[in-house]
């Protein structure tokens, strides 16, 4: 796999590729796609309530606030060859205080359509990339509930090791998602590994 392709647009949105993803940042035309896949009880298992619209409008109205304070976000993910709407991949703040905050976690949510085809890994694979190199983080984190082993899976997968556990403190600690496994990778551990994780798709 080819590590990273950049382009700059002419409104100077960042876009980057893999070999198979085009990774962008939101649209207008982002939203109802957006709220399909978000009001799916398949892939909102692991999560604590579907998104209505409303809901939706606000998280992509966050989106691109987060992208114009920060420079980073959510990309959308999208099939290079047919521009089919995946999902979205990439950074955002740790919005809670935790023992491991402040910290830039990275995370993923795709249309149950196009699971199981590596589709987050490689995206995954190429923000973690450009974290470290354009932004300088000094590490990224990743969590999820105990339960949801699809989305501990990815990030095994792109070398992030776990460091422990934790009960989520925006849920009742009685609540069947509240424990969650955390993750971490730091920049020395990128630069010395990322070599051997190229053939990993």
């Amino acid at each position: 796999m080819k590590l990273q392709a950049l382009r700059f647009l002419t409104d100077k949105k960042m876009v980057l590729e893999t070999e198979r993803l085009i990774l962008r940042g939101w649209e207008n035309k982002d939203l109802e796609p957006f709220y399909q896949m978000s009001s799916d009880l398949v892939v909102m298992e692991h999560y604590p309530a579907l998104l209505t619209k409303e809901d939706s409008e606000r998280f992509v109205a966050k989106m691109k606030i987060h992208f114009e304070e920060f420079g980073y976000g959510l990309w959308i993910l999208e099939i290079k060859n047919t521009k089919e709407w995946v999902g979205y991949t990439g950074f955002l703040n740790v919005s809670f205080t935790a023992p491991f905050t402040p910290a830039v976690e990275i995370g993923w949510r795709l249309n149950s359509s196009f699971w199981n085809r590596g589709y987050a890994t490689e995206a995954a694979f190429v923000c973690l990339n450009y974290g470290f190199e354009r932004f300088g983080f000094s590490k990224i984190v990743s969590f999820t509930s105990v339960l949801n082993t699809r989305s501990e899976s990815v990030m095994k997968k792109i070398g992030l090791k776990k460091i422990g556990s934790f009960y989520h403190p925006n849920l009742p600690i009685k609540h069947r998602l509240s424990e969650h496994v955390l993750y971490q990778i730091t920049s020395s551990e990128w630069n010395e590994q990322n070599v051997f994780l190229t053939d990993i798709f």
